[in-house]
């Protein structure tokens, strides 16, 4: 809808490319609403008008007097309240589809925001200041007052005002100049005091996502039942009240702030209202002691009440544009940003994949600590590798560096000869099947949950489905439900849906990678909440079903290496042993060292086991 593509700098939207561009995406998806719009200006212009007619007219007959004047007074009333229904009926039906149809605009926009961040390069997603500075952008689209569909509506609205404003400084044209303006001066008054003060927040904008971001972390944390035992176990609760109250004093502080800059110019616009309500019952005081009837009176009195409110809505519909036009066009550019690379080539390398990491260095998008410097480093094609090493040296980093999430910040990957950066990333995505440590487990039934999508539930996938379970350990479990296959994950869409054991869940995770049937299986600690003589069963069962493709197994125990053709130990200062398991061993260094001290624990808790 409008998203511009390349490289090309962002455009800095003003208001009227913001409108330009809506009013572009409205004729294109959806032109009856052009017309729905000014059908909707022909009869809510006109509506306004018959509150303005009404008193005069009844106050007329009853000046005029005579022997009728009360079946002349209840015709008129009958004539006039059936225009009004009908008038008033058409206005709410137009504006009832509109805002509709406004609705599902936005909801078209949200969707293909929400597809550009599930596509755009995984740096983004672990980048918080990225997040802080699109925070409103995003909400342009979330909600049906502001943002996107705010300003839609606006927008159809706007027009009927227009009617309704220049019929009336035509009736009350005739009355008084200096009374349109008093009228005039009012409401430029007002537009400039609300778009200073929301040239104030925006100016801030990015301070106070900073403080709701962490008041949301606090929130969510004490509303997720995971953190519960913690809480309690190890009394964070004081520590998390006690941020929870500074990130709100400080949310408060920044408010205050806000609100003092509104008042302060508020206080002007209360003095234009007085200024020119008083000039306007002044001239019509003056008029009605020169010989002006009462009736005209009421009249004009109407006219210019309405008038004033017509013009001020007038003023907050441009203000409003003006004001949350800021945060659709920071949504346009988040929309127009090269999030993603793009015109790569179309490659699919052929057999098991190898892996080289050529003088590569690498440090986190923000940060000057560097992960790896000089990394010299090959993971032959067919072959199964474990990578071991003590915390933050870098195991994971390593894994997001070969799929592609993250791009090395000098040197290059290789894969079977063809730099990294060559690939698509959809591409590149599909040459993996990983396995995290972060089991994320969806609200979906359990075979979507190992499929990784909609899936028509044919009979030969199925059994392959529960291939995969029952190799995991969880294809009983599975049986076992009523629904089978159709049981549904988590009771946040079904409250009958059903949730694992952390061990289960990261069974339920190896099945996905194990369905998917990629080049090459990363296995990144998927295992922790297993012990260790079921973590070296799922993986020896899995290196069984993997065989021929490139396979890389990370882990903290080094009992579930020894099957592995290599292992390569990692500290912070990079690779520093690399072999098989017995040539390790036979130098006696690092890895014999942590092998030796993991292997009695094991041999102890075994014994432990075979006692009971």
């Amino acid at each position: 809808m409008g998203a511009k593509k390349g490289n090309k700098e962002p455009e800095k939207y003003r208001t009227m490319p913001v409108i330009r561009r809506l009013m572009k995406n409205m004729r294109q998806e959806d032109p009856s609403q052009i017309v729905r719009a000014a059908g909707y200006a022909v009869v809510a212009g006109i509506y306004p008008f018959l509150a303005i007619i009404l008193p005069k007219f009844a106050i007329g007959i009853l000046e005029a007097g005579g022997p009728d004047v009360e079946r002349r007074l209840i015709a008129g009333m009958g004539i006039y309240l059936a225009a009004a229904a009908a008038i008033g009926y058409t206005a709410q039906k137009l504006l009832y589809r509109m805002q509709v149809r406004n609705m599902r605009m936005r909801t078209l926009y949200l969707g293909q925001l929400g597809a550009r961040l599930m596509q755009m390069d995984y740096r983004y997603v672990e980048d918080a200041s990225f997040w802080e500075k699109n925070d409103r952008a995003t909400s342009a689209c979330s909600n049906n007052e502001n943002g996107m569909e705010g300003m839609y509506n606006r927008l159809c609205r706007i027009p009927a005002n227009l009617v309704t404003m220049c019929g009336m400084l035509v009736l009350a044209g005739g009355l008084s100049p200096f009374i349109l303006m008093a009228l005039v001066a009012h409401v430029l008054v007002m537009m400039w005091v609300s778009r200073q003060n929301h040239s104030y927040r925006y100016a801030r904008k990015e301070e106070r996502a900073k403080d709701e971001r962490k008041i949301k972390y606090y929130y969510d944390t004490t509303h997720d039942f995971t953190f519960g035992k913690d809480i309690r176990i190890y009394n964070f609760r004081e520590r998390i009240l006690m941020n929870y109250e500074t990130e709100i004093k400080s949310l408060n502080a920044l408010v205050k702030k806000l609100a003092r800059h509104e008042y302060l110019l508020g206080l002007l616009g209360i003095a234009t209202l007085l200024v020119t309500t008083a000039l306007m019952y002044g001239i019509l005081i003056v008029r009605t002691l020169q010989g002006m009837p009462i009736s005209s009176f009421t009249m004009y009195a109407a006219l210019i009440t309405s008038l004033m409110a017509a013009m001020l809505t007038f003023g907050e519909d441009v203000t409003f544009l003006q004001n949350e036009g800021q945060y659709v066009g920071d949504l346009f550019r988040l929309m127009d940003e090269n999030l993603q690379d793009e015109g790569k080539e179309i490659i699919k390398p052929e057999g098991p994949l190898e892996i080289v990491f050529e003088h590569m260095d690498f440090r986190y998008p923000g940060s000057d600590d560097y992960i790896y410097r000089d990394l010299n480093f090959t993971i032959h094609g067919g072959e199964r590798l474990a990578i071991v090493g003590v915390n933050g040296a870098g195991k994971s980093t390593l894994v997001k560096l070969m799929t592609g999430l993250f791009e090395p910040t000098a040197g290059h990957i290789y894969i079977n000869g063809i730099d990294i950066r060559r690939f698509r990333k959809q591409d590149l995505y599909g040459l993996y099947s990983a396995v995290f440590q972060d089991v994320n487990v969806l609200a979906f039934p359990i075979r979507e949950n190992v499929t990784g999508g909609v899936t028509d539930g044919a009979e030969t996938e199925d059994a392959r489905v529960m291939e995969v379970l029952d190799s995991v350990g969880l294809g009983e479990k599975v049986r076992g439900f009523e629904k089978g296959l159709d049981q549904m994950m988590l009771k946040v869409i079904d409250e009958d849906g059903t949730d694992f054991s952390g061990g289960e869940r990261q069974k339920l995770s190896i099945a996905r990678g194990l369905y998917k049937d990629a080049p090459m299986v990363i296995m990144d600690e998927p295992t922790a909440a297993l012990d260790a003589l079921a973590e070296a069963e799922i993986y020896e069962s899995f290196s069984n079903m993997v065989k021929g493709k490139t396979a890389v197994y990370i882990s903290h125990r080094l009992a579930s290496t020894k099957f592995c053709d290599k292992i390569a130990l990692f500290d912070r200062s990079g690779l520093r042993e690399y072999g098989s398991h017995e040539e390790l061993m036979e130098k006696k260094g690092e890895y014999w060292r942590m092998f030796t001290v993991q292997g009695k624990y094991y041999q102890s808790e075994l014994k432990k086991e075979e006692a009971v």
